[in-house]
């Protein structure tokens, strides 16, 4: 587990990552219309684009080149505006490589590469010429980008790989000559089905045939490591073939250190990847999992506001199973996708051999079984409400702040505080989803409200995993004099380090300043090493020693990687609840934050309600939510379920229904019950006869 987060990565923040694909799709499908030369349409898709991006660059460079072209062809007879090919932009050659390659329309350009449409004078063919973008990289990053594109020449001739015929440089930057696929990629397959969905068939046939071009690569040492719909294309005849090998993760790769942000799309992402871990062909095939998935479904397995909340379920999250998305979907194809997305490598199949012989098994004529029982129906509902993180871009904002400080050598304390359900816990994972793609490593302690929890609970609980992953000459270092003390609380350090000496004797108050001391020490030299993100989740059920080693280690804080967040709910404490006191001597500390979570808005509850049902909520059934339960997250989880159970969010029954009147779920009832417990009998009186 050392190596869980051996590389820091950056993602951008950026508008949501449904707002992004949807850009993507514009653009491609400028993108086939330029193809066929419907010039206005490529105008007006682009203006959709603009609208949605105003500064985006390759939407600009669309525009310029349909008003070059426009103006072009005002003055030219209207026989040749079916035949005028685009004109290269104006700072482009009209050939490459000497002359080899002539250009005959510029296709576009995006973030990795500028791609042309090519007559290769040698040996007489259409090919597509890719400049690729290497602009700001240093000579290590040009080199790792040259092998991979090497890598994919050697890979050879293939049925179902996209061929790669020549290699170069022009000038400052590479070039990929490959073959033209005339039938255009995936994703915009997809974006053009009915509800998103490819017909079971075709999904399958085009999951076979990316099996066998990734089972050709795998044989050669090649992990394609950015699988996904807009890399697998299309001929005329509808073949599937995969493209880009490696070469858009060497580019992001290489950017990292130089642009500070992971590119391109995380929706099919492997967790192992985007921790930094070992990309194996296993990591392939969970990328063909989520793209099956999104084929079969209609909808990729995981969907957020940004991309951590989506790499967040990735790591954490199991999928709703795709027959919750489609009933049409065989139960075997069901299964063997959720085994493609299994977390662990090891539970996927172990080679795309292995699917595709399960993919050849799988029979579409036979009828379809419908889920048996209630158990798998009640785990996809878990699912389908459990993983979605709408919402919270201030306090995620306040959170990544505090983060960023941390990783400057300022270390925080902050406290996630709100009623019951409003949503701590999710936040402070979503945030440390985050700092774990920053670099950093993070400890999780838990109180509890049982008796007989030991002292110092929730901290045992944290050292105690770091103690477990690290090797033991490193820990005794990282402890030093210390280690004896924290052993007398955490006795995984002692098996890790059998030989090392009791803690000398002393007076309590001595030994709990001696302990202390070192725990905070002991932190502070490890952090050195890896910054440490430390949650300590439902403070208010905290025992008192855990409380005042908090208040100690805080004052501590300043000069280590050290962020620790802490959850409370404000409603539980009165002014003698230990955590008050406590709560009171840290407002004093200059590097204490508190963040207040409160409801969602009306608009996040309706992003909750069509991510989890796959259908636009109507405003009506928005606000009928939203007023029903105030935002808070568990009671929006708990009334959706409901509904999603009962059938009343399937897509004719949302469009049918002008009105809503939502039933509370027993589990909702009874937190709001807990809730008019705690007021006084004249609170409760006085609501009483303001319900009536």
């Amino acid at each position: 587990m050392d190596k869980l987060f051996p590389q820091t990565y950056y993602f951008p923040i950026m508008a949501s990552e449904r707002v992004q694909r949807r850009i993507e799709r514009l653009l491609d499908q400028a993108e086939e219309a330029m193809d066929r030369l419907d010039w206005e349409s490529v105008r007006d898709i682009v203006k959709v684009v603009l609208g949605l991006d105003p500064e985006n660059s390759d939407a600009l460079v669309f525009l310029a080149s349909v008003d070059r072209v426009l103006e072009d062809e005002t003055a030219a007879p209207p026989a040749q505006a079916t035949t005028r090919m685009l004109t290269p932009p104006p700072d482009q050659p009209a050939s490459f490589a000497n002359g080899r390659y002539l250009v005959k329309q510029f296709l576009g350009e995006g973030g990795k590469k500028r791609v042309y449409l090519a007559h290769d004078t040698t040996l007489d063919r259409e090919v597509a010429f890719a400049l690729i973008k290497s602009e700001g990289l240093d000579d290590t990053s040009r080199t790792r980008i040259t092998r991979e594109a090497q890598a994919m020449g050697r890979l050879g001739s293939h049925p179902h790989i996209v061929m790669v015929f020549d290699l170069g440089q022009e000038g400052d930057l590479p070039y990929m000559v490959t073959e033209l696929m005339g039938g255009g990629d995936v994703e915009s397959l997809i974006e053009k089905a009915t509800d998103h969905r490819l017909p079971l068939d075709q999904a399958i046939g085009i999951a076979q045939e990316t099996c066998q071009g990734l089972e050709f690569a795998h044989s050669r040492g090649i992990v394609h490591r950015d699988l996904k719909p807009g890399n697998v294309w299309l001929t005329e005849d509808g073949i599937a073939k995969i493209g880009d090998f490696g070469l858009a993760v060497a580019l992001d790769r290489s950017r990292l250190t130089t642009e500070g942000m992971m590119v391109g799309t995380v929706s099919y992402m492997p967790p192992e990847q985007a921790m930094g871990g070992e990309v194996t062909p296993r990591s392939d095939l969970y990328s063909l999992g989520a793209m099956l998935y999104e084929m079969v479904t209609g909808r990729p397995p995981f969907q957020g506001d940004d991309s951590v909340a989506i790499i967040g379920q990735h790591i954490n999250t199991p999928p709703v199973a795709p027959t919750w998305h489609n009933s049409e979907c065989p139960r075997a194809l069901d299964a063997l996708i959720l085994r493609l997305l299994a977390k662990d490598p090891s539970e996927r199949p172990e080679s795309a051999t292995d699917v595709l012989s399960a993919l050849d098994a799988i029979d579409l004529t036979n009828s379809v079984e419908q889920p048996a029982a209630d158990v798998e129906e009640t785990h996809a509902l878990d699912s389908l409400a459990g993983g979605v993180f709408v919402g919270r871009q201030r306090e995620m904002g306040d959170l990544k702040a505090a983060l960023e400080e941390t990783l400057s050598g300022r270390g925080r304390l902050v406290m996630l505080v709100g009623e019951p359900g409003i949503g701590k816990t999710r936040t402070a994972q979503e945030l440390t989803t985050y700092a774990g793609l920053r670099g950093a490593q993070v400890l999780w302690g838990r109180s509890y409200e049982e008796q007989g929890v030991p002292p110092y609970w929730p901290w045992v609980q944290a050292i105690r995993s770091y103690v477990r992953q690290r090797d033991p000459e490193q820990l005794r270092s990282e402890m030093g004099a210390g280690a004896a003390d924290i052993a007398e609380v955490v006795s995984d350090v002692r098996e890790r380090l059998p030989d090392l000496q009791p803690a000398p004797q002393l007076e309590p108050e001595q030994a709990r300043f001696r302990l202390f001391d070192s725990i905070a020490a002991f932190l502070k030299t490890a952090s050195l090493r890896q910054p440490l993100v430390l949650v300590l989740d439902d403070l208010h059920w905290a025992d008192q020693p855990s409380l005042a080693l908090l208040q100690f280690v805080a004052r501590e804080l300043g000069g280590a990687r050290l962020l620790i967040i802490g959850t409370y709910r404000d409603m539980e404490l009165s002014r003698q609840h230990p955590l008050a006191e406590t709560l009171g001597e840290l407002t004093r500390e200059r590097l204490f934050q508190r963040v207040i979570l409160r409801g969602l808005t009306q608009e996040d509850v309706g992003r909750f309600i069509e991510m989890t049902s796959g259908n636009s909520a109507p405003r009506g059934l928005t606000e009928a939510v939203h007023t029903q339960t105030e935002g808070n997250p568990l009671f929006v989880t708990e009334v959706v379920r409901l509904l999603v159970q009962e059938g009343e969010l399937g897509a004719e029954k949302v469009r049918e229904t002008d009105s809503w009147t939502i039933r509370i779920p027993q589990g909702v009832r009874e937190v709001i019950g807990r809730r008019l417990n705690r007021l006084s009998q004249r609170c409760n009186e006085t609501l009483t006869i303001a319900s009536v």
